[in-house]
């Protein structure tokens, strides 16, 4: 666990505390490389169930906690609403297993800034934690833009394909659009070809030379999966900018 006490990142901003919570301790510890990894943030403490994440927090202050759901004794949701009632002051970065509707829908009343279901690509949480590191440093500054806001709560304006400077033969912005669309609602899952052809109505192979420009242009992921006891197939997930 990271125990460096530097108040401020190479940038002057304040260095951002973060607090883990979480019962396995192997997951514990790669949270920990990855939160480790990410400019401007530092691990101040490690939990492993809600009671001693609740007992930690008056003393370490963190701005940030990591939170699991399913933990001994106490969950995370549980855990999270005696922070709310507290009125503590951090936010919060639900990381769990559980892909239930209320248990999200319940994370994002009580405020939640992300909602990440394991398992996860590293880089969903790494994105996560830049997000809210430019939402704080938005905070800093007194006077917050809507793009400030958009981007800290995960929105994205209809139209925003016009922001790529010009798009190539054969790519329709309306074609686009719908797809991107249909990535964005559904941001934490990866799709293959297929369902995605299948949900909008369009074939697959129109749907395969979008689906790579959007790679090429950095907003959405792809990788191989060879879980399918065959040929492997792409998986594609959206990244945003």
């Amino acid at each position: 666990m990271s125990t460096s006490d530097h108040n401020h990142d190479k940038d002057g901003q304040p260095t951002l505390k973060v607090l883990l919570v979480e019962d396995d301790p192997m997951v514990l510890e790669i949270h920990d490389t990855i939160v480790s990894s990410v400019p401007g943030f530092v691990v101040v403490g490690h939990a492993r169930d809600g009671r001693e994440a609740l007992d930690m927090i008056p003393r370490l202050n963190p701005d940030i906690i990591i939170l699991d759901v399913y933990m001994p004794g106490r969950d995370g949701v549980d855990v999270f609403k005696e922070i709310r009632s507290l009125d503590t002051p951090v936010d919060v970065i639900m990381v769990t297993a559980a892909e239930d509707s209320s248990t999200v829908v319940a994370s994002r009343r009580l405020g939640a800034f992300d909602y990440i279901i394991k398992p996860f690509r590293f880089e969903r949480l790494r994105a996560s934690l830049e997000s809210y590191r430019a939402a704080q440093r938005s905070r800093s500054r007194g006077r917050i833009s809507q793009d400030d806001i958009d981007r800290a709560w995960h929105v994205r304006k209809p139209g925003y394909a016009e922001e790529l400077e010009e798009l190539p033969k054969g790519i329709q912005r309306p074609t686009l659009d719908a797809l991107s669309e249909c990535l964005m609602h559904r941001a934490d899952e990866e799709l293959s070809t297929e369902e995605i052809a299948l949900e909008l109505g369009i074939s697959r192979m129109t749907v395969s030379k979008y689906l790579e420009f959007l790679v090429d242009s950095g907003l959405v992921s792809a990788r191989l999966d060879y879980s399918t006891g065959g040929r492997p197939r792409s998986l594609y997930e959206w990244i945003g900018v």
